[in-house]
């Protein structure tokens, strides 16, 4: 009895730029938490519930971001479920820097920002999360919605990230072989097939022309 899970990341955000946040009191934060999706996010969102692929969904899992929730709602309408949002899905706490990607924050374990969080914490919560999920859907398909970073550390429990560039474009191996080479679309969505006993036996990267 196979469990299946789909990782999905949200789907296309509005650009910070056309935000002014300049009569907000609201942290950095909070106001990442509540970028919501952009029209073509939202168009994208609806066609990725419209796959074939999607047609057996029985559970869904949601980070508490505005835009993940966003991305899951076209499914969990399709499908008649609700959406379980579990904040160990969340995107990864950047803290405070200076707004310049630091590959160190890929690569070392214990790498984090002030206020933020380092690949190890963030690896242990979605695995927690991940856990949680398929323990309550043994033999059903699972969609979790989640962020680029997260997901990264999630599936370095089971991948090798070989490469990342100042653009966030992503070498990841799984078993030896490439299973990504490429910036993270939106949405992103990777399918893992685990055994009876939850034991991961294949990774794949599933490809949909946006």
């Amino acid at each position: 009895m196979q469990t299946i899970v789909y990782l999905i990341r949200h789907s296309k955000k509005i650009n910070k730029e056309d935000i002014d946040y300049s009569l907000s009191n609201e942290s950095k934060q909070i106001q990442n938490e509540k970028i919501p999706l952009s029209i073509e996010g939202e168009e994208r969102a609806k066609k990725l519930s419209e796959l074939e692929e999607f047609a057996d969904i029985e559970s869904i899992y949601s980070s508490n971001y505005t835009r993940t929730i966003q991305t899951a709602k076209y499914l969990a309408e399709k499908r008649n479920l609700r959406i379980n949002v579990d904040e160990r899905f969340n995107e990864r706490k950047h803290g405070i820097f200076n707004g310049e990607i630091n590959l160190e924050r890929y690569y070392q374990e214990d790498f984090k920002n002030p206020d933020g969080e380092s690949p190890k914490e963030v690896r242990k919560r979605m695995v927690e999360g991940f856990e949680y999920a398929i323990n309550n859907n043994k033999g059903k398909k699972i969609a979790i919605f989640t962020h680029g970073a997260a997901m990264t550390m999630l599936l370095t429990k089971w991948c090798k990230l070989e490469h990342i560039t100042n653009d966030t474009k992503k070498t990841i191996s799984y078993k030896g072989k490439i299973l990504v080479d490429k910036i993270f679309n939106q949405p992103e969505i990777f399918k893992l097939i685990l055994d009876e006993n939850n034991d991961i036996i294949n990774i794949e990267n599933i490809e949909v022309n946006w």
